[in-house]
């Protein structure tokens, strides 16, 4: 890497191998030219384009130099002397990855280290286009770079949601996973370096879609999302190829540190360090990373890069549930008969029937590193690599939530006979007034809550003028634990003028309601409360996956031309097990000498003492437990063994790509044995298995002035989830997820070992305009889906044990479909007045699914797929300002609501709302090594919020994590 004064334009021309095994390119010694005298700055664009080097140049120089002709086939270095010829540039190699042209007026100028932000950006960014550019079909890039990245973008996740047609499936106030052009994130397919990772989703579930949020943005250098697929590809994949590549020593000439601390404050404050909840600070949080990388041996041979990573951070949480009842009356206060706004006499004014909220307080902890060591000898075409990484991320939980069902008709009874309460409510207007409280029930959970993620990784490549072949192989494994106590218990409290305990309410123009005052705390709390629910869960689950291919393309290199073609195998080994002791103690003991009234108004209402609560005095249901630890088991081992033939003929101006993958997976899923509702002991083994051919077929075509069309047909599979096929019915209270209001407290889970897999046709066109010398591209694509066997998990409600029950199950429907169009585009380095740049980069998608299941008897048709949006915006503008040595940045990404789950009866569909997400940082050099970092993420304040119904519009929950201000200082 180089330093040139701020004042110059700086131009950077490269370009890779297309899609083939990852090699090292710039060990090439020869290239064929065919580069007439030209503008030295175009020139130096098509050399690099023929050989595959990384050419950076002051591009105002060499805009007032012409070039020397060139043909024939010679070698790399000599063929750039000539071309360059006597111009004002002496060439720099002694990085061969990146060869410098320097000009010879600032062999003597000063240099800082603040120059070479600039530089790794350019970089960074022209790294993204490349790979655009040199794919036949169609991808989009982001580039880690630690200088110019914020706070805020601390994993996979958060980086790539700022891509084309990508939409972060959140948890809490981050994403931790991606849909990618509105197809569940299960159907992407994910590998670093090569290989696919193993992972544990969303409670420790075992499931394909990988934890993006695990994966810490800096151990990576180049991340891509492959949305069309070749036969070189997995052919697992219906959303998209999601490929990870860590960072490489090779990056830099030398030796190259950097070490970030930074502090985290978060707005919303919970009921962390008040309420009896100990060592949980309300607001505040921090953090560190730290990159080093060197190359040593007599050739610079050898490389290691290393990345570390600590950051501890609160999260609190307010949240609202809102249910479809409520409350009418007429001008007189008493309750229409019936309870609904059609029956005349209604004063207009709608009251609560339910009111519904809940307080978290979580402690989130990420701790782990990686290391890279690599080796590239001179001049033998080997190169070879083996990396580690281990990160674990915990989080200490509090869940405090209180439910009220408020009475349309209060009456109490004295010597035997029933009063009924005249005005049953008091003081109402549009927006307020006071109810009283038939049923108060208050919820305590408390989760701690670990996963661990590993991987070992290995890779061993050789290349000529001609081929490549490379072997990759590695081993990775997630573990998941949870200890979850949780507590439940209500009351009722007596409706008579001396007991009768009121509430004070009000609605929100959402109409969700909220409780702002008990009449008397001290009545309710001696009520009579009486437990529901008490139990703890020990959950243990763990995923390890072996992955062996070996890759060998031959006359693929970016300037070849003719008949070429790629072939390989693939091997993969995927073991599973989830376990869950399940400890489930008599309810209906007296709960109120567990419970206290808390310092705080929201949630209104008891809590319990979750930390000093009295576990030795409760009585256990040993047959339910073991009944519930069985059912909780499973196991799942599953076989993948994939071949591919890719062949490729590549003209001047076109390229043509046909193959064939052949998917093969066998499965064993080892599932709890049950008469109908209750566990045996034993095991079950159900085994399975499919084959499918994946043909593709790939057109690329660049036409003048830079205009490339992509056209694309592919087969891909979606692979049943693990969990989908192998889990036997397993019954969940209170999980944070699960909650839902109302009586509605449960869900149960259950598996279909019958499942098919999808099979997806993949039809995609794309026309890419390149411009502004490689540093700007404006694309248009359309996609369009047909997915057959689709899968999807529809809930219905059932009465489990007196309680309604969520219950759910994967199954298999008709054909289902999704089209879009995906419009991007990205503009680097735009000059502005007094020396300033800025950096664009903007798209909008816009998608439309067809789907038709069957609930209950009937069929019903649905206009959108499960986690597809109908609209998707994302971006970021940065403003890079010299004369502050920094510059500011604003990202956003937008989301229009999606179905999360289905149902049986389609008005009890559920899914999430429109996400709007702003944030904006900034940063700037204070020395030459320092630099100080801003940011604020959510600076809209928007919420989270769940709807349900057949067109999700009506409002089921609405969360509310507030702001997260990151301060970072940083040296380098």
């Amino acid at each position: 890497m180089f330093f040139l004064s701020r004042s110059r334009l700086l131009a950077l021309s490269c370009s890779v191998a297309c899609f083939a095994p990852t090699v090292s390119v710039a060990q090439d010694t020869q290239s064929v030219f065919a580069i007439p005298a030209q503008k030295l700055t175009s020139a130096l664009t098509a050399f690099s384009r023929q050989t595959g080097l990384h050419v950076a140049f002051d591009g105002k120089v060499a805009d007032t130099l012409r070039s020397a002709p060139l043909y024939g086939k010679m070698d790399n270095f000599k063929a750039l002397h000539k071309l360059v010829g006597k111009n004002s540039f002496k060439i720099d190699a002694s990085n061969p990855n990146f060869i410098t042209l320097r000009t010879q007026k600032t062999k003597g100028s000063h240099t800082t280290e603040a120059n070479s932000e600039d530089n790794l950006t350019v970089q960074g960014h022209r790294r993204e286009l490349r790979t655009k550019r040199n794919f036949a079909g169609v991808v989009d890039s982001m580039v880690y770079d630690d200088l110019s990245n914020l706070g805020g973008a601390t994993s996979i996740a958060q980086m790539l949601t700022q891509l084309p047609g990508v939409t972060g499936i959140r948890n809490g106030d981050e994403p931790r996973y991606i849909s990618v052009r509105g197809v569940s994130s299960d159907l992407n397919q994910t590998t670093l370096d090569g290989i696919t990772l193993a992972s544990i989703s969303d409670g420790g579930s075992i499931r394909r879609r990988v934890n993006l949020q695990n994966i810490p943005a800096e151990m990576t250098g180049e991340d891509s999302i492959y949305k069309t697929f070749t036969a070189e590809q997995d052919g697992g994949a219906i959303g998209a190829d999601i490929e990870m590549h860590s960072r490489s020593a090779f990056d830099h000439k030398g030796l190259y540190k950097y070490i970030n601390a930074y502090g985290i404050y978060g707005t919303e404050k919970g009921s962390a360090g008040a309420n009896r909840i100990k060592g949980m600070s309300p607001h505040f949080g921090q953090g560190a990373k730290v990159v080093f990388s060197d190359r040593f041996g007599k050739d610079k041979e050898f490389g290691i890069v290393t990345s570390f990573r600590y950051q501890q951070r609160t999260r609190n949480t307010t949240k609202k549930w809102q249910q479809d009842s409520y409350n009418y009356y007429d001008a007189n206060g008493k309750v229409l008969k019936p309870n609904d706004p059609s029956t005349p006499g209604w004063n207009g004014m709608t009251a609560p029937r339910y009111v519904d909220g809940g307080s978290y307080s979580n402690t989130l902890s990420t701790l782990g590193g990686a290391t890279r060591l690599e080796w590239h000898p001179k001049n033998t075409g080997l190169t070879a690599s083996l990396m580690g990484y281990a990160y674990q991320r915990w989080e200490d939980s509090f869940m405090e939530h209180n439910e009220y069902l408020l009475d349309e008709a209060p009456a109490y009874k004295l010597n035997g006979k029933t009063h009924y309460i005249n005005p049953a409510v008091i003081d109402q207007t549009p927006t307020s007034g006071r109810e009283y409280i038939y049923r108060a029930r208050t919820i305590g959970r408390k989760d701690n809550w670990k996963m661990n993620t590993n991987g070992v990784l290995g890779d061993l490549g050789w290349h000529d003028n001609i081929s490549t072949l490379k072997l990759r192989a590695g081993y990775t494994w997630e573990d998941y634990f949870d200890h979850e106590p949780y507590v439940a218990a209500r009351a009722y409290p007596n409706e008579s003028p001396d007991s009768a305990v009121l509430a004070d309410y009000t609605i929100d123009k959402n109409n969700v309601a909220n409780l702002v005052n008990i009449s008397d705390m001290n009545k309710l709390l001696n009520s009579g409360y009486k437990y529901q629910y008490v139990q703890q869960e020990y959950d243990r689950d763990h995923e390890g996956l072996a992955n062996v291919r070996l890759d060998y393309t031959r006359n693929l290199k970016a300037n070849s031309h003719g008949f070429g073609f790629a072939t390989g195998f693939e091997w993969r080994g995927l073991n599973a097990t989830n376990s869950s002791d399940q400890l489930w103690y008599n309810p209906g003991g007296n709960a109120s000498s567990s419970m206290f009234i808390p310092n705080m108004k929201n949630p209104n209402g008891p809590f319990f003492d979750l930390t000093n609560f009295p576990w030795d005095k409760q009585t256990l249901d040993v047959n339910k437990s073991r009944q519930y630890t069985e059912l909780a088991y499973f196991r799942y081992k599953e076989q993948l063994f994939d071949g591919y033939v890719s062949l490729h003929y590549k003209w001047r101006h076109s390229e043509l790509i046909a193959g064939v993958r052949a998917d093969a997976v066998n499965f064993n899923a080892y599932i709890p044995e049950t008469d109908g509702s209750n566990a045996t002991g034993n095991i079950n083994k159900k085994n399975g298995g499919y084959i499918n051919p994946l043909p593709s077929l790939t057109f690329v075509h660049e036409f003048p002035q830079e205009l490339i069309l992509h056209a694309v047909y592919s087969q891909s599979v979606g692979r049943p989830q693990p969990t989908d096929l192998a889990q036997a019915q397993q019954l969940s209270c209170g999980n944070n997820n699960d909650i839902q209001a109302g009586d509605v407290n449960c869900t149960l889970s259950r598996g279909n070992p019958n499942l098919k897999p999808r099979e997806a046709q993949n039809f995609d066109a794309s026309l890419d305009k390149f411009f502004n010398r490689g540093r700007a591209v404006l694309s248009v694509a359309y996609f369009n889906k047909i997915i057959k066997h689709d899968i999807y998990k529809t809930r219905s409600t059932e009465l489990i044990d007196d309680q309604l029950t969520y219950v759910t199950q994967p199954r298999n429907s008709n054909t289902s479909t999704l089209m879009g169009v995906e419009v991007s585009f990205v503009n680097r380095n735009i000059r502005g007045p007094w020396k300033q740049s800025f950096d664009i980069n903007a798209s909008g998608t816009w998608m439309r699914g067809r789907m038709t299941y069957e609930g209950v008897g009937v069929s019903y048709k649905l206009h959108q797929l499960v986690e597809q949006p109908k609209y998707v915006f994302n971006g970021s503008v940065t403003w890079h300002i010299p004369q502050i040595r920094g510059a500011i940045k604003a990202s956003f990404d937008y989301s229009a609501k999606y179905l999360e789950g289905l149902n049986d009866d389609p008005t009890q569909m559920y899914g999430y709302g429109s996400q709007p997400d702003l944030s904006i940082g900034a940063w700037h050099d204070i020395t030459d090594d320092l630099r100080i970092k801003y940011q604020v993420s959510n600076l809209a304040g928007s919420h989270t919020r769940m709807y349900y119904g057949q067109h999700l519009n009506r409002l089921e929950a609405k969360e509310n994590y507030g702001r997260s201000i990151y301060f970072e200082l940083v040296y380098n």
